[in-house]
């Protein structure tokens, strides 16, 4: 699901083929016009908002460090050996990636997804409360993820991130007896992302939001800077193990655009 959402919203080099059905060997490079090329670069943040396996920073991490190789090429006028192609490899994991994860297991498994036993650092970092201050107390978590101290980044009092990924938790249960019932959190998340004054966030989230009668699904279905949605009628398509009623969705927002939202409806 991280090749299908991520190379739908933002684009970039996916490992995945044409219909998602099948693994390559050698990535094909999408392009999301005016998007891939500014999202993916050394100089950008991006900040991975709920990691529980590492999949979506390491989609992000190999864009930019693919970015990171082509700039090494024209600097040397030789294609790059494997010591400075671990060397750029470690650089964009300290220099442009982030990651939330919302248990210690997450963590480990993160850190061992994007550099396996080596002891390098990688700004995944713990965060135990992040649903109850997110329904609590928002203000709390957006300056947390913008501290520099929090993400132990060069002492930067003030982070810019550039772009937000992931897929958040659908709901925090309630209790309710078999598991399944629970107050949606997804959208606290696409708050917060919005609140972190990003340039472009991308999330994947059920797709019950854009028909509940509420009023943030009116306000945001207003928001002229949702630039692509997909919407699967059937979540299975996207999440074959797991049932998610009404389906699922994933979206592209962008800060710099103002016209209609693409959308794209997969029956």
């Amino acid at each position: 699901v991280v090749n299908r959402h991520l190379s739908d919203c933002l684009g970039g080099y996916c490992f995945m083929d044409e219909n998602f059905e099948q693994p390559l060997d050698v990535p094909r490079y999408v392009t999301q016009q005016g998007v891939t090329e500014e999202v993916f670069t050394p100089k950008s943040v991006i900040l991975e908002i709920n990691s529980k396996s590492g999949l979506y920073p390491l989609y992000a991490a190999y864009n930019i460090y693919r970015s990171r190789i082509e700039e090494a090429k024209k600097k040397y006028k030789e294609e790059v050996g494997r010591q400075l192609a671990l060397q750029l490899w470690d650089a964009t994991l300290e220099e442009n990636i982030l990651v939330v994860c919302k248990t210690p297991m997450a963590r480990s498994i993160t850190k061992r997804t994007l550099v396996g036993f080596r002891d390098t650092p990688v700004h995944a970092e713990y965060y135990g409360d992040l649903i109850e201050n997110l329904t609590q107390k928002p203000e709390s978590v957006i300056n947390t993820l913008l501290s520099g101290k929090f993400w132990h980044f060069n002492n930067k009092k003030n982070m810019k991130i550039d772009a937000i990924i992931g897929n958040p938790p659908y709901q925090k249960l309630d209790g309710g007896g078999n598991g399944t019932s629970g107050s949606a959190v997804y959208i606290d998340f696409i708050k917060i992302s919005k609140s972190l004054n990003p340039t472009y966030f991308s999330l994947i989230t059920p797709s019950r939001w854009l028909v509940e009668k509420n009023i943030f699904t009116k306000e945001t279905l207003k928001d002229k800077h949702f630039q692509i949605l997909h919407d699967y009628y059937d979540a299975g398509i996207c999440f074959p193990t797991v049932e998610i009623k009404g389906g699922i969705s994933y979206f592209l927002w962008n800060s710099k655009h103002h016209q209609k939202t693409s959308i794209y409806t997969h029956l």
